[in-house]
Order: structure tokens, then C-alpha cells, then sequence
């Protein structure tokens, strides 16, 4: 009796085609890539990007004109008027995407190296706001792709080195 409860089911069932199960695939796979991709930019790892841009034109508020820079995904950190943490500070970063538009040598810093890069904070620090958070952020806060050495290949160095 059992196994005429399966037949009569298989019977009720209509059987899918390769076409139909291809088609089935597709929509399950389609419901699941949201779920997949959601995590991308919550703070899930993913490949660090860079962007030399020549040709720009970029002026701090001490009159230094800057025509190279580079893109960075980047870390949020506080940014110094030089290259030394006994200096005073001039801005935060606190976007994830930055421009950074020359390097310069400073003090060690976690990164293990000297490299500092000159940028402007996304927001200015008191007493210092005249300077609008322009300064220099550890090497080590670029999320450069791997294997890119640091000073970041095609930046200038700053003018005050």
C-alpha cells in the first residue's frame, strides 16, 4: 500500500524538465545574492584599492599646491600637524575613502616604517580649525593592495621634506 501512496504522488507531480530546473536554479541563486553581498562595506574584509590621479589641483590652507594624489580605502585615525605623535592635532579621518596627496618621513609608528601621508581631515580639531584638519596620517592607516611598498609608488614627497 505504501509504495502506491508514492506512485500516486510521483503521478500528482509533474516532473521538470532540464530547462524548468535550470530556471528553478536561477531564481533560488538570484534570492540568495543579496544575502551573499550584504556584508560587503559592514566591515567584511575585502581587496584594498588605490588610484593614482595626476592632472588635479588641490591647495592646503598653508598655500601648498598639490597636482597628484592618490585614493585610498583607509582607516579612521587622527591627523597630525607633522609626522610625529608629539605634535598637535589637527584633524580626524573618518571616511573609509581618503585622498592623500604627497608623503613625507616622521616618527616610527606601528606600520613599521617612517612613511606618514599629508591629508585633510574629514573633520577639523580645536584650536587648529584655520588649518581645516590638513595633516599627516601613519602609513599603516592606507589599505594599500598588496604587495604596493609604502611610500605609495607615483606620490610625491612633500615639498617641506
Amino acid at each position: 500500500m505504501h509504495a502506491t501512496d508514492d506512485t500516486a504522488r510521483q503521478e500528482r507531480r509533474p516532473r521538470l524538465g532540464r530547462l524548468a530546473r535550470t530556471a528553478r536554479g536561477l531564481a533560488v541563486m538570484a534570492l540568495a545574492v543579496p544575502v551573499l553581498t550584504s556584508g560587503l562595506g559592514t566591515g567584511t574584509a575585502h581587496a584594498a584599492t588605490c588610484v593614482l590621479e595626476e592632472n588635479i589641483l588641490q591647495q592646503d590652507k598653508l598655500g601648498n599646491v598639490f597636482r597628484t594624489d592618490v585614493k585610498c580605502d583607509n582607516l579612521t585615525g587622527d591627523v597630525y600637524g607633522r609626522a610625529s605623535y608629539d605634535s598637535p592635532l589637527t584633524g580626524k579621518k573618518t571616511s573609509a575613502l581618503s585622498t592623500f596627496v604627497c608623503w613625507t618621513r616622521g616618527q616610527p609608528h606601528s606600520g613599521g616604517n617612517t612613511v606618514w601621508y599629508y591629508t585633510k581631515g574629514d573633520t577639523a580639531v580645536s584650536p587648529f580649525e584655520t588649518f581645516e584638519g590638513w595633516g599627516a596620517m601613519e602609513s599603516n592607516k592606507l589599505l594599500t593592495p598588496s604587495g604596493i611598498p609604502h611610500p605609495f609608488p607615483g606620490l610625491p614627497r612633500c615639498p617641506w621634506y
